[in-house]
């Protein structure tokens, strides 16, 4: 096509909002010296629940969330994205609650109808970090859901270091080189959202999780177990395939993602150049709020290929939490 005969594509604006999932319980029972350690007692111990603040601190989030976008004045969410582990499910079930109740409270709407009935599409790549730090919170004697956790006293015969690991002791499932079979099947995980977040998803018509969802925008190398762990490199170019792809799948929408605190500074990273500390650790719920714009490249930029290219804003929200901080604070009135 000549020059003077192309037509001039404006760029077109979308939305993603990422968000760490709540409060887990693993971690309320480690801190709470009434209470046992959390791992020992379940077949699942990768996957911890939200713990009963976490659930009300998700609906919080969703509402939250609602509310920023109408005061940057950007659309409603219209899709969610989540990991596959139960607690960024749960987290992305509360969340679409408050989501829905604050849209129906606003009047607003998502794509010219009703903005209730969110599905969620739960995306591998979004999981969290499968790092050596994260297989050490679970899979050890003596893990507690401690992010690297290590034994006060070396445990591997003739060693003297607490680092050192006896491989015939760890947990079966982390020698599985295939991370996928840790996640629950879709059924499995409609089931166990609608029998632990609340009335309102259990009495739900339809299903909150998108079961035609089946292919994965970003997926998992499948090698992934004990002593073949995800590096950081390889972490970074997973969340900059994830977010470039959704960014492109969804031009003119505002889509919401739950994660896990990693994956959602790594999204951070990719997007901005900066460094993580800039973004800071995430809370819990806490949320960031990115603009890009998809444009169309018609080959005029001298390479003679014609495509698409995410360009991306500075965010417009980063690591927000104060929806989950104590009405008195002084930091919780600072973010109204």
């Amino acid at each position: 096509m000549s020059t003077a005969a192309k037509a001039i594509i404006p760029p077109v604006q979308g939305i993603i909002v990422a968000a760490r999932h709540g409060e887990r319980q693993d971690y309320v029972q480690r801190d709470s010296p009434e209470q046992p350690n959390w791992i020992p007692t379940t077949t699942r111990p990768w996957d911890p629940p939200l713990s009963k603040d976490g659930h009300a601190q998700v609906q919080q989030l969703g509402r939250r969330v609602a509310r920023s976008l109408r005061k940057h004045n950007l659309p409603p969410v219209t899709a969610v994205y989540c990991s596959p582990l139960l607690r960024c499910c749960q987290t992305a079930a509360g969340a679409v609650v408050g989501l829905e109740e604050e849209e129906e409270q606003m009047g607003r709407t998502s794509t010219g109808g009703s903005s209730s009935k969110l599905k969620i599409r739960i995306e591998h790549g979004i999981v969290e970090s499968l790092c050596e730090k994260w297989y050490r919170s679970w899979c050890l004697p003596g893990s507690d859901g401690t992010w690297g956790y290590c034994p006060e006293e070396p445990t591997v015969a003739g060693s003297d270091s607490v680092w050192d690991v006896d491989i015939a002791t760890i947990h079966p499932m982390a020698k599985i080189p295939s991370p996928s079979e840790l996640f629950l099947s879709r059924a499995d995980m409609e089931k166990r959202l609608r029998e632990s977040c609340g009335e309102v998803i259990q009495t739900r018509s339809g299903d909150i999780v998108d079961q035609d969802y089946t292919e994965s925008i970003a997926p998992l190398a499948d090698n992934f177990c004990w002593g073949t762990f995800e590096s950081r490199k390889m972490q970074l170019a997973r969340a900059s395939e994830l977010t470039t792809k959704l960014a492109a799948r969804h031009p003119g929408e505002t889509i919401l993602l739950l994660s896990h605190g990693s994956p959602v500074t790594h999204m951070f990273e990719v997007i901005t150049g900066k460094d993580w500390t800039v973004h800071g650790v995430c809370g819990y719920a806490s949320f960031s709020t990115y603009a890009h714009e998809r444009v169309v490249n018609d080959g005029d930029d001298g390479d003679g290929e014609e495509g698409i290219c995410i360009v991306w804003k500075e965010p417009l929200v980063t690591n927000d939490s104060t929806h989950v901080l104590d009405e008195t604070s002084a930091e919780y009135k600072s973010g109204h």
